[in-house]
């Protein structure tokens, strides 16, 4: 059995979040339609919610 943790910080209502969890940290910038998130480990990607149930995702990775 394991155990996790997470939490979700508001910043700005509806704008800016802040995630912590077990495994790292992230934010949110964006509202429920589309929203940006970057997280600790270097990912990005970016949500858009489509009409009829559908959304579009991007992921990708800093380069270095």
């Amino acid at each position: 059995m394991s155990f996790h943790y997470h939490k979700r910080i508001t910043l700005i209502p509806k704008v800016l979040h802040l995630n912590i969890s077990s495994h790292g940290w992230s934010w949110s910038f964006g509202g429920r339609r589309a929203h940006i998130t970057r997280d600790s480990h270097g990912r990005r990607s970016a949500a858009v919610r489509l009409p009829g149930g559908f959304t579009w995702r991007r992921d990708s990775r800093r380069r270095r």
